[in-house]
């Protein structure tokens, strides 16, 4: 299997905010040590007020590092069972694929182009059990002190309808006409229990059972696969 890669979007923006954390916290600690080291009171205050500044970044940011870590987990493992499945170098992997939704810049997780079909995947590394129904998806997990919790996970199934879509739009008609594009939501994380019902055009699976998505027949010849293969291969250049 051959592989492509756009960008490294999601270890830019962790590192960004590991480094605003970081950034916060020297500068708050710096100031209550002048402070203390000088005995000026308002240096002191300005370093207590930096402190508390710094923990509501390090609140705020933190999680965003920590969620921007689980992406990169998820992609990391959907590409480890990619490779396992073996494979021939006759499928293309585009990871991180750009895209523009009305101005707003986002990326397709993976893009998979072979002979058994066109395949996108949107990638969630959520543990905890996952609950869809009537177009709303949930997770309940265990706390640390054995108490149910839980929440609602965005759309990944919306996110990944209108990414279709895009994908359609920069392919071209003459490459996707009567094509089926598989879109599957994969969630990576070995804790995760999937509760899928009612899901319409696309499915959701767990990396482990990724093999069950692909068909053994032959999809798009040679010709839509290098055609396909060489609009994505631009998007890459330009």
């Amino acid at each position: 299997m051959r592989e492509v890669f756009f960008s490294d979007y999601l270890r830019k923006q962790a590192k960004k905010s590991l480094v605003t954390c970081f950034a916060w916290a020297g500068v708050a600690l710096t100031l209550l040590l002048a402070g203390i080291a000088t005995g000026f009171v308002v240096i002191i205050v300005s370093g207590t007020v930096a402190v508390v500044a710094a923990l509501f970044v390090a609140a705020t940011h933190g999680p965003v590092h920590t969620a921007y870590r689980c992406g990169i987990r998820g992609k990391q493992a959907l590409r480890a069972h990619l490779h396992a499945l073996g494979l021939g170098d006759d499928y293309t992997a585009y990871y991180n694929l750009p895209l523009n939704d009305n101005g707003r810049a986002s990326d397709i997780d993976c893009v998979l182009v072979g002979p058994s079909g066109l395949f996108v995947f949107e990638v969630k590394h959520h543990n905890g059990v996952i609950l869809y129904r009537n177009g709303v998806w949930v997770r309940t997990k265990i706390g640390r002190r054995g108490a149910l919790y839980g929440g609602p996970i965005g759309d990944p199934s919306g996110q990944l309808y209108r990414n279709i879509r895009k994908l359609k739009e920069l392919l071209g008609q003459t490459r996707t006409d009567g094509l089926w594009l598989h879109g599957t939501v994969v969630f990576t994380n070995p804790r995760a229990v999937l509760d899928v019902e009612g899901l319409r055009w696309v499915r959701t699976v767990a990396v482990k059972d990724l093999n069950h998505i692909f068909s053994k027949r032959t999809v798009l010849s040679v010709a839509q696969i290098d055609s396909i293969n060489s609009r994505l291969s631009a998007l890459a250049a330009g």
